[in-house]
């Protein structure tokens, strides 16, 4: 696996983060075409198969924007696309003005095999709502991933823990995986 950030341009302003920048910043970025290929093909020259590909919630990347990433990956490597955390899934149905089906029906055809974890941090909205406010909520998390999994698909969770959050706010996020799951 490689992590791929192909871009850190993000609308949320999540306490913990030190990655995300704002457009107009001198060091924001997406990533080019080319650099892109390049990182993929040193993963696959490592005997890689799968790229881990998130960046944040860039206002400025819309579903075809991405859905055209997922297709020119696809037509030029043989790789695994990890990618896409429910909170920028969600995003992209905010700003298409898309269901969150058509957006997964539309990266599932684009080439998107499996869905990472990141963005769960803490499913507990009263988390969330500190720490990253401007993210989706527990329920919109996890409704990105129950639909995925009934198209068929695969995905992953993960959990950010040490920060504000309770021990029982632990025991209640992976109460809610093992609901899900």
């Amino acid at each position: 696996d490689r992590n791929i950030n192909y871009t850190n341009i993000c609308c949320v302003r999540c306490l913990f983060c030190a990655f995300s920048r704002r457009s107009g910043d001198p060091d924001a970025y997406v990533l080019s075409r080319e650099e892109l290929g390049a990182r993929i093909e040193e993963t696959l020259a490592l005997g890689g198969r799968r790229i881990l590909l998130q960046g944040g919630m860039n206002p400025d990347l819309g579903i075809d924007e991405i859905c055209d990433l997922f297709r020119f990956i696809k037509d030029s490597y043989q790789i695994n696309i990890h990618g896409l955390s429910a909170p920028e899934i969600v995003t992209l149905g905010r700003i298409g003005r898309l269901s969150l089906g058509e957006v997964l029906r539309r990266l599932r055809e684009a080439g998107l095999d499996s869905i990472p974890g990141g963005g769960a941090e803490i499913l507990v909205d009263r988390v969330r709502g500190i720490l990253s406010p401007g993210k989706c909520t527990t329920d919109e998390w996890l409704e990105v991933h129950r639909q995925w999994h009934r198209m068929g698909g695969r995905s992953t969770a993960t959990m950010m823990f040490g920060h504000i959050e309770t021990l029982e706010e632990r025991i209640e996020h992976f109460r809610r995986i093992r609901d899900l799951q």
